[in-house]
């Protein structure tokens, strides 16, 4: 049973062809509001350690030579923003100059505040996401052969970014609960989403993602939809209980919905077949690696901190190579589950 429970382990972590692998810091574990069920126990009283800005480097570095690679970061935390800005600031940029993708997750508390909002705000104008085309190959292609070669020798992409649908390799993503967060947090999302769509600077920088949970569907769904200041439009419903794409003053906005989890109820020890999305048709599964201020990483699984938990770091107190953490993630489930099933 164990031997065949290790072969399934191995089957996922090094199958670069039907599974994709991103990225996810967890750059803080502190967190300004103490919510109901925080699956990473987040709150005002844990430590304000951030993740080494040289560990984050050396892992972007790492995951750049796989192929199975998102090209996608992922920043949370804890509240990200009660980090010190020019540590998020300088962490972000690393990511973007990268050409990687990006997304700021947040509470959105700090729009609360004047002197916190002008902060984050300030620093977003200062990051430098690139655009890229939302188009696929086939819809390019199809575009390219209305114009002469010519032309397009000349100015072929300056045509593509002008006339086909853009997106910016940044986003702040919102999470909007108010099972979990103060009530007032759609009104955060919205505050947030007035000021980054009608800011000239930023509109066209920042796409935005809101987090949710199905019983507060109704609260979102209410703020954004009627509310007067935003320009709510091309709204969409996806087919998931409450998945929905729009635009707000022509800003793209997605939001996505999830169950609420209470994590006190939910086992410690689970097989990791269980926790990762595997691959459906021709959509690749994917692994998701996070890395946390402690010097450890883990697979996220959903609501539990994370499994396969293992320090990042050698006896010499380097970062090890991701060929050694995979090796040591593997050790590390088989030998939970094994204390599992004798229990």
């Amino acid at each position: 049973m164990v031997d065949s429970y290790s072969k399934q382990i191995s089957d996922i972590i090094y199958d670069t062809e039907n599974y994709e692998v991103e990225l996810l810091f967890y750059l803080t574990q502190y967190c300004n509001l103490r919510c109901n069920g925080c699956y990473m126990r987040s709150s005002p009283n844990v430590s304000q350690n951030v993740l080494p800005h040289e560990d984050l480097n050396f892992y972007l570095g790492e995951f750049e030579k796989i192929p199975n690679f998102t090209n996608s970061v992922v920043f949370s935390g804890g509240e990200i923003f009660t980090a010190p800005i020019n540590y998020v600031a300088a962490c972000a940029n690393m990511v973007l100059d990268r050409g990687l993708g990006l997304q700021l997750k947040t509470n959105g508390a700090w729009v609360a505040d004047a002197n916190q909002q002008n902060t984050v705000i300030n620093m977003l104008r200062n990051l430098r996401p690139r655009r890229g085309l939302m188009a696929d190959e086939q819809q390019i292609q199809d575009f390219l052969r209305r114009y002469p070669k010519w032309l397009l020798r000349i100015c072929g992409r300056w045509l593509l970014m002008k006339k086909l649908p853009t997106t910016s390799s940044l986003s702040m993503a919102v999470s909007v609960d108010d099972k979990l967060h103060p009530a007032g947090s759609a009104d955060w999302f919205v505050n947030i989403a007035d000021l980054i769509t009608n800011d000239k600077n930023l509109r066209n920088r920042v796409n935005l993602k809101t987090f949710t949970i199905a019983e507060s569907v109704p609260l979102l769904e209410s703020r954004i939809l009627n509310n007067p200041q935003l320009n709510v439009q091309n709204f969409e419903k996806m087919p998931q209980k409450w998945a929905a794409k729009y635009t707000i003053n022509g800003v793209r906005v997605e939001s996505f919905v999830g169950d609420f989890v209470d994590v006190g109820a939910v086992s410690a020890v689970k097989k990791l077949s269980e926790i990762v999305m595997p691959p459906v048709g021709n959509a690749r599964g994917r692994l998701v690696y996070c890395f946390y201020p402690d010097g450890t990483v883990g697979f996220d699984c959903n609501y539990l901190e994370s499994v396969g938990r293992v320090s990042y770091r050698g006896a010499d107190g380097k970062c090890k190579s991701l060929n050694q953490i995979k090796s040591d993630m593997h050790n590390k489930l088989v030998a939970d589950y094994m204390c599992a099933i004798q229990k």
